[in-house]
């Protein structure tokens, strides 16, 4: 009788599990486990609550003082490898700073510095009959037509400053006027530059009275002034009246000396 002999080949069979551990255990990798366990690690972005004067550097897992050239309000910061959390340079720059990149700037107190940039308009002190154009950082003559009280004026990158259309009541205004004219002497019809701006106000005495409604009443007036004076400031020639013996040049304000 012929027997067959059966061979059994017993291999250990290892069990695998996944299992989410979310408190610490003792002796974890000893045999008790009695299995072959893969761990995965799950990470959660650990987050610190500072006091005011407290920020958490980069890298970092705690608050720490704040160092002077930093401003730091304080509340609930989030853990981050390479920026600092809750702190803000608080130094203001008003010039230029050699070598401002260097890490000896920049890492002042052995900590990044964040450097914000602060924008402050400038403001430009405008002659009278000057204003500031939008998006020009220079005060600019006022064109004819418009008129431009000066002042303190700020940059504006979309928006002229300081200077106002003249009105229909009013229409008239040289280059270069603080003010708008209701009327203009056109002393002639060769050369358009032969005008004098008419004011509503008498600011000379003596000053030639233009009485427009005929009815004996003075409406307007033009400067009058001893030194020799153009018309106008676009004009080339000369208006001479003599009053009592002595000769008094017409002139407007684009012309006319100041003190008159």
């Amino acid at each position: 009788m012929k027997y067959k002999w059966l061979s059994f080949l017993i291999l250990p069979i290892s069990a695998f599990a996944d299992i989410l551990l979310t408190s610490n255990i003792q002796n974890g990798c000893s045999s008790s486990l009695n299995s072959d366990t893969y761990l995965y690690a799950t990470f959660a972005i650990s987050q610190y609550q500072c006091s005011s004067g407290y920020y958490v550097p980069a890298n970092t897992d705690h608050c720490v003082a704040c160092p002077d050239v930093y401003d730091c309000s304080g509340g609930i910061f989030t853990f981050n490898e390479e920026l600092d959390q809750g702190n803000r340079f608080k130094i203001q720059i008003t010039g230029n700073i050699a070598n401002g990149c260097k890490e000896a700037f920049l890492r002042a107190y052995n900590n990044s510095a964040n450097i914000t940039a602060t924008f402050t308009p400038n403001i430009h002190n405008c002659s009278a009959g000057y204003y500031l154009p939008a998006n020009v950082d220079s005060c600019t003559i006022c064109p004819s037509g418009n008129k431009c009280p000066g002042g303190n004026l700020t940059f504006n990158e979309t928006t002229a400053q300081g200077i106002e259309p003249c009105p229909a009541s009013a229409p008239h205004a040289p280059a270069g006027s603080a003010i708008c004219y209701p009327h203009i002497l056109h002393l002639s019809n060769e050369i358009p530059n032969d005008i004098i701006y008419l004011k509503s106000t008498k600011t000379t005495t003596p000053a030639l009275n233009v009485d427009m409604d005929n009815d004996g009443v003075a409406d307007v007036f033009a400067n009058m002034t001893t030194t020799q004076t153009r018309m106008t400031s676009a004009s080339e020639h000369y208006l001479k009246i003599m009053v009592e013996g002595v000769l008094y040049y017409v002139c407007d304000d684009s012309s006319c000396p100041s003190a008159e």
